[in-house]
């Protein structure tokens, strides 16, 4: 019996031996080394790009920030997918916590760490993760690679890019990773729930905006020559059938009073309104076979090729990137027209100057265009819902608003960081990106052009100066608005201060008096029966330049 008394007494000292080390652990808030390690909880996760949208286990839910604002996956300018990191890991089972710069994941008895300027991360299998990119903060949420942090989790990712599908499929508690059949079914699901991706939907896209003559297809601005405009009658949007052969490519005609593809007469109805012939998009997307959606409290209609009904986040992105599109029923009928603009705003929390300015400008019932700076958007967005909302138009003046010659001079790449980062800023606050832009001072070389052909963007410089930069008086700015103003102007101020709003909002009333009214830059342009070309310079639409314009565009690639 002496031996295992031996080894009874050799067990006990063994225990005692470990117990500091175990309360040691857990002092240290880690468990014991003897402890057995808990399995993560079996999870599957589904975003999509540009979607607040997800599926949660199964369940449809909304992504946000905590405090109401919805946010969504994106692709950055490098090409990388980022996620919101407090969705994620708490989707997959996790808890979040933030101190001191630094993310900690806890993940059954597993924890991982995650700073704010981390280049790597070390997973829950001891493996160190690259992080191409830093996680990022946008408003108030941090975004991470999507990959690098699902996968150093210890769970499994396949992405999909914007033209499959934008579907960014995660799981975590299984042994092994998904089969293709089980990723297939988990896509197919994404389809039905989630929709497609905008840019599949722009594939074959149609929208149409009760009182524009305007177009948009496939994501591009076309305005047919008829100049008809599109009609909400009653609750049903028709648009002009003169026009139809121009927004078809000749595909489909109008002939003999009925609308005809190739020379068989379609199912269609012709409806004349004020002596003109229409007809009600919803029936001409159902003789094509296509989806139609209304928007916009129903004044736009969305012909698409994939189904697009009951997914509000694409058919908002969709309906915000045709907000652009010139409704004229919307402008009062006047003499002549300025364009307000306003540079290097926001400027002021939500009872701030700019949310000041446009009070001012509802009350006028005036448009304006804002040239924002991505640097102050990130201190000052509490109104970034306000610009559509109240017809205004949304301009890019770059991310830091660099000085000594702004954009000119400087190289491609420069450029399209300080445009194109501050593009997708705007979007994630507003649900669009900006539609025109304006070089730091008004200053562009052919480098400028060139990279803003590329995003898509005309470039907007100004014909009135009101010198509110310089002069910070009221007055003023008064007299150089009433005394310079001529009917195609484009105004320049700034988005700074309420001496501007002060003398901004007078010389509106005077102008009002005169015949004058106040409009967006691109709603200036359709007034004046033009359609801007991204990477051309435009500084007025005057009379003159109009017709400039529609003979022949400067060959320089200017509009002045």
């Amino acid at each position: 019996m002496k031996w295992k008394t031996g080894a009874a007494l050799m067990v006990a000292v063994l225990i005692i031996a470990m117990i500091p080390a175990a309360f040691s652990a857990i002092r240290g808030g880690e468990a014991p080394v003897f402890a057995p390690q808990k399995k993560a909880e079996e999870h599957q996760l589904i975003l999509q790009l540009d979607n607040s949208a997800a599926l949660q286990d199964g369940t449809l839910v909304t992504i946000d920030d905590g405090r109401g604002t919805e946010i969504a996956p994106y692709v950055d300018a490098g090409g990388n997918m980022l996620v919101p990191l407090r969705f994620l890991a708490e989707s997959l089972g996790a808890e979040l916590t933030y101190e001191a710069g630094v993310f900690e994941i806890s993940l059954a008895d597993q924890r991982i760490s995650l700073a704010e300027n981390a280049s790597g991360v070390t997973g829950v299998d001891g493996q160190t993760y690259t992080l191409p990119v830093a996680p990022t903060r946008v408003g108030n949420s941090f975004f991470v690679p999507g990959r690098a942090v699902t996968e150093a989790m210890g769970g499994y990712i396949q992405y999909f890019p914007a033209s499959e599908g934008g579907y960014v499929i995660c799981s975590i508690g299984t042994k092994e990773a998904p089969s293709e059949k089980e990723i297939e079914k988990a896509r197919t699901a994404a389809q039905e729930q989630l929709g497609y991706t905008v840019q599949q939907y722009l594939t074959d896209c149609l929208v149409v905006r009760d009182g524009s003559g305007s177009v948009q297809i496939n994501g591009e601005t076309v305005q047919p020559k008829s100049g008809e405009k599109a009609r909400l009658d009653g609750e049903t949007l028709y648009f002009p059938a003169d026009s139809v052969s121009e927004i078809t490519k000749g595909t489909i005609t109008y002939e003999d009073g009925a609308l005809r593809q190739d020379g068989k007469k379609l199912n269609v109805a012709i409806k004349e309104l004020d002596n003109s012939a229409y007809f009600a998009l919803a029936d001409f997307a159902q003789a094509l076979g296509k989806e139609y959606t209304t928007a916009a409290e129903s004044t736009m209609g969305i012909l698409t090729g994939y189904k697009l009904a009951g997914h509000q986040s694409q058919i908002d992105a969709i309906a915000a990137q045709a907000s652009g599109l010139p409704s004229l029923g919307n402008i009062p009928e006047a003499d002549a027209y300025i364009a307000l603009t306003f540079d290097d705003g926001p400027t002021g929390g939500k009872d701030g100057v700019t949310a000041r300015l446009l009070d001012a400008l509802q009350e006028q019932g005036a448009h304006a265009t804002f040239f924002m700076c991505g640097y102050r958007i990130k201190d000052f967005h509490t109104h970034m819902d306000r610009y559509l909302a109240e017809g205004h138009e949304l301009g890019n003046h770059t991310m830091d608003h660099p000085m000594s010659g702004g954009l000119k001079g400087r190289s491609s790449d420069f450029v399209h960081e300080q445009v194109d980062s501050n593009s997708e800023l705007i979007a994630s606050y507003t649900g669009q990106k900006p539609t025109v832009m304006r070089p730091v001072g008004g200053a562009y070389d052919d480098n400028v052009k060139q990279c803003m052909a590329e995003s898509g963007l005309p470039i907007i410089n100004w014909s009135l100066d009101t010198l509110d930069w310089k002069n910070r008086d009221a007055d003023k700015i008064y007299s150089n608005i009433v005394n310079n103003a001529k009917d195609g102007d484009i105004v320049l101020m700034h988005d700074l201060r309420q001496c501007t709003i002060d003398g901004t909002i007078r010389a509106m009333k005077t102008l009002k008096e005169r015949g004058f009214a106040f409009v967006t830059v691109s709603e200036l342009a359709a007034v004046k029966g033009v359609t801007m070309e991204p990477g051309v310079v435009y500084t007025d639409f005057r009379d003159e330049t109009v017709a400039k314009l529609k003979g022949e565009t400067a060959a320089d690639g200017e509009a002045a």
